[in-house]
């Protein structure tokens, strides 16, 4: 059996690994946050910490099952890791939703996988590296998007223009409008729709770094003073 001295010493180095993971990952999910991308830093996080934690696992086999088993082979978990992780995959799948241009679900999907490798991590008797797993994951999910919002970022706003009747709206001089504030269209988001004379343009339009809510309130009162435009909608959004 492990003595505790010797399960701590052999912790350290996981737990210092998983806390590696999840740095390098909050940096790639800040990297997609700050371009509007759908999947921001909790997920990035969580995922990266996750795997790290279960290709860890697969390291260390004089730690499975409190060093109980002298045969680690006669017992080795990492036969049975794959086939759960890819059975919880399925479930976290099934709880990601695109509605319109958003994308919902995401960080619960991830949560769910790093809840079954918290899970292997007990069953295996890991358990400073479950429990270590398990405050990281509530780091990314809690700590990480306070962090995030005092940082700057590009806010990708769904934006519905309902023009005057009569009036036809061209791509280049909306677009030159928004550039000269500051704002622009992708072009591959842009959808125009004409009913009874009047139309309709359905886009992203994506204000340079800064405050989130303050960019949606001051494209609102840009497009007030727009005379062509008889009504619009903005709602914050996020792109795939």
């Amino acid at each position: 059996m492990l003595t505790a001295h010797t399960v701590w010493a052999s912790s350290l180095p996981i737990l210092t690994d998983m806390a590696l993971a999840l740095l390098l990952g909050w940096v790639i999910g800040y990297e997609r946050y700050f371009s509007g991308r759908a999947s921001g830093s909790q997920v990035y996080c969580l995922v990266s910490t996750t795997s790290a934690a279960v290709s860890l696992l697969a390291g260390y086999p004089g730690l499975w099952y409190g060093g109980a088993n002298p045969d680690a082979m006669a017992g080795d978990p990492t036969r049975v890791v794959g086939s759960i992780l890819t059975g919880i995959g399925f479930l976290g799948a099934g709880l990601i939703v695109q509605t319109g241009i958003n994308v919902r679900g995401l960080s619960t999907a991830a949560s769910i996988w790093s809840a079954a490798a918290i899970g292997i991590l007990v069953g295996v008797g890991f358990y400073l590296p479950a429990i270590g797993l398990t405050l990281l994951c509530v780091l990314a999910v809690e700590l990480m998007p306070r962090l995030e919002r005092l940082l700057p970022a590009h806010a990708v706003i769904a934006s519905t223009l309902r023009f005057h009747e009569g009036h036809e709206p061209r791509a280049e001089a909306i677009q030159r409008y928004l550039d000269a504030r500051g704002l622009r269209m992708p072009s591959d988001s842009v959808a125009v729709n004409y009913h009874q004379g009047r139309f309709e343009i359905q886009c992203l339009i994506v204000a340079k770094a800064g405050s989130r809510a303050d960019a949606m309130v001051r494209l609102a009162a840009e497009l007030a003073n727009l005379p062509e435009v008889e009504s619009f909608t903005v709602t914050q959004a996020s792109r795939a």
